[in-house]
């Protein structure tokens, strides 16, 4: 079954809303400064928390501190993989060179693709979890502050050069 979702954030802020038919049918909310975001859905809330830095995974936990799928990134690719512990595990990947467009997928039945603009966009899913559309999300997020991070870095190296 093919459905079509509607995402919007805004445009200074990281807290996501899944709409379907016009509903809100979930949110994601991230900390500031953290790497980690609470995910609230009509059968619950969920807590993704991310650790490390040279080898970087995210955790995602039920109300019960339950771990229910672990997030393991690949900075030089843009990638990660999405592993439950049922042995199920999901590819994430940026799919066009202006990383708006991303796909989550496990190679067999399950495909979810989400396209962005700035603040918004549309996620096209044959699955009905909204843990793994949510998880699309925040892996994108994740990768998004590490690119504002990256430029600011630059940006901030390219002053300090010229002052001294």
């Amino acid at each position: 079954m093919e459905k079509t979702l509607n995402w919007r954030k805004g445009l200074f802020d990281s807290n996501y809303q899944v709409f379907e038919n016009a509903y809100l049918k979930f949110s994601l909310n991230f900390s500031s400064l953290k790497n980690s975001a609470i995910a609230t859905t009509q059968n619950g809330i969920y807590l993704l928390r991310s650790e490390g830095y040279s080898n970087p995974e995210t955790k995602l936990f039920n109300n019960n501190h339950e771990v229910l799928a672990v997030i393991k990134y690949d900075w030089l690719a843009f990638k990660a993989k999405i592993t439950f512990p049922t042995g199920e595990s999901f590819d994430w990947s940026f799919q066009n060179s202006w990383l708006s467009r991303w796909s989550l997928n496990n190679h067999v039945d399950k495909q979810i693709i989400y396209n962005s603009t700035s603040s918004s966009g549309l996620i096209h899913t044959n699955v009905d979890d909204e843990i793994l559309v949510f998880t699309g999300l925040f892996i994108r997020e994740y990768y998004t502050r590490i690119l504002y991070a990256l430029i600011l870095l630059v940006i901030v190296m390219s002053f300090t050069r010229n002052i001294f």
